[in-house]
């Protein structure tokens, strides 16, 4: 083989290697994107579902026996008051993020406690529950709930997919995250599977 061929042969391989290691980057790119993306459409999630139970816990008032309505109506303001800095704006640590899952993991557990069991639209046929709750307020926090669960599948799903990649040799031998912080699943309690779940 003559000292072109090799020459030739040397830039193709270099080439090849560079295209491979640019689309890698650019996936590794996409990945940390879909990981921003579905945490924002969890917080979204979790603050909706605080919102309903909230407003629930203060209409149902008359309903709900005054500890539960009390304990329900704490979780919900602690969890709306908790941190939403968009992660583009904020400088997370795992400190912070253990704090968030503790208070999702509460108002989780809140509504385990205040909420009645559903059982459609009760027994006379109204939008009642058969226990006097409002059935629009009650369905709205299970729909609310439901959203969390799956909206945390998602988003630990992508952290996963993530975490995956990034632990290839390649992609830590060339560096090729960049400085993006390495994602973490959100860990709380969503009431599935965890013992808390109606």
């Amino acid at each position: 083989m003559t000292a072109v061929a090799w020459v030739l042969t040397v830039v193709l391989v270099l080439v090849a290697l560079a295209g491979w290691l640019s689309a890698t980057a650019q996936r590794v790119d996409r990945l940390h994107r879909r990981v921003e993306t579905s945490r924002a459409a969890l917080d979204a999630e979790l603050t909706r579902r605080a919102s309903a139970a909230l407003e629930f816990a203060l209409e149902s008032s008359d309903h709900l026996d005054p500890a539960s309505a009390l304990l329900l109506a704490d979780a919900a303001t602690t969890s709306l008051d908790a941190p939403r800095t968009p992660a583009a704006l904020r400088e997370v640590n795992d400190a912070d993020d253990a704090h968030r899952w503790r208070v999702e993991s509460d108002l989780t557990r809140a509504l385990a406690v205040a909420l009645p069991v559903p059982d459609g639209t009760g027994p006379d046929g109204t939008g009642h529950d058969g226990t006097g709750h409002d059935g629009a307020g009650l369905a709205r926090v299970l729909d609310a709930s439901h959203r969390v669960r799956l909206a945390r599948r998602f988003h630990n799903d992508a952290v996963v997919q993530t975490r995956r990649l990034r632990g290839k040799r390649i992609v830590r031998w060339g560096h090729l995250a960049g400085r993006a912080r390495l994602p973490e699943t959100a860990d709380f309690l969503d009431g599935e599977g965890d013992g808390t779940g109606s």
